[in-house]
C-alpha cells in the first residue's frame, strides 16, 4: 500500500480485497431489503446496499446477490421482488436480514402487484417483476422493471458508510 501525498490517498492494488472494501465503503448508500415469495414457498428477504435506478423508459431498478447465496435461486424463481428501502431508525432489521434470509412474516403487510412482500414502515418501495439477470463476478445482477413505487415524504432514510450506520441532518424541504 502507499499513499499519494499530494491527494492524500492511500493506494493499493484493486485485486486487494480490503482495498476495495475500504475504497467502496467510502461511499455512503442507503440500505434496502429485497423481498419475494415463490408460490407455494416462504418468502425470502435479504439487506442490500447494492441498489440502483437504472432506467425510467422503462423503469428498471437493480440489486446485487451472491451467486453462491442459497436466496438467489429463491429470487430467481419467484420471477419478481420489492425493493424495501429502509428508514432511520430500521438498523435491527437490516442486521436481521444481513444474517438470515428466512423472512419474518411480522415484519411484512399485504403485497402489492406482483406478490412480493412489502416491509411494513419501509421509507420507499418499488415493486418489481424480474426482468433481467446480468453475471458480475462472484455476483449476479438481478434488473427488476418496477410495476408500483411507493414512499413516504417525512421520513429519513437508514445510511450505511464504512462499516456504521448513519443518518442525514435535518431533512430536506
Amino acid at each position: 500500500m502507499t499513499t499519494d501525498e499530494s491527494a492524500g490517498l492511500r493506494r493499493a492494488s484493486g485485486e486487494d480485497g480490503a482495498a476495495f472494501r475500504a475504497c467502496f465503503g467510502s461511499f455512503a448508500t442507503g440500505v434496502a431489503i429485497a423481498s419475494c415469495r415463490a408460490a407455494g414457498e416462504a418468502g425470502v428477504a435479504v439487506t442490500v446496499n447494492s441498489l440502483t435506478s437504472v432506467s425510467l423508459d422503462p423503469p428498471l431498478a437493480l440489486f446485487c446477490l451472491e451467486a453462491e447465496s442459497r436466496s438467489l435461486a429463491a429470487f430467481l424463481r419467484a420471477g419478481h421482488f420489492a425493493l424495501n428501502i429502509l428508514a432511520e431508525g430500521q438498523e435491527a432489521l437490516s442486521n436481521r436480514y444481513a444474517r438470515e434470509q428466512s423472512m419474518d412474516e411480522t415484519d411484512f403487510g399485504a403485497a402489492w402487484e406482483t406478490g412480493a412482500p412489502i416491509l411494513d414502515g419501509a421509507l420507499a418501495v418499488a415493486d418489481c417483476v424480474l426482468h433481467d439477470v446480468h453475471g458480475g463476478g462472484d455476483h449476479r445482477i438481478l434488473v427488476g422493471r418496477v410495476r408500483e413505487a411507493g414512499w413516504r415524504e417525512e421520513a429519513r432514510p437508514l445510511l450505511y458508510h464504512r462499516g456504521r450506520y448513519g443518518s442525514i441532518g435535518a431533512s430536506a424541504s
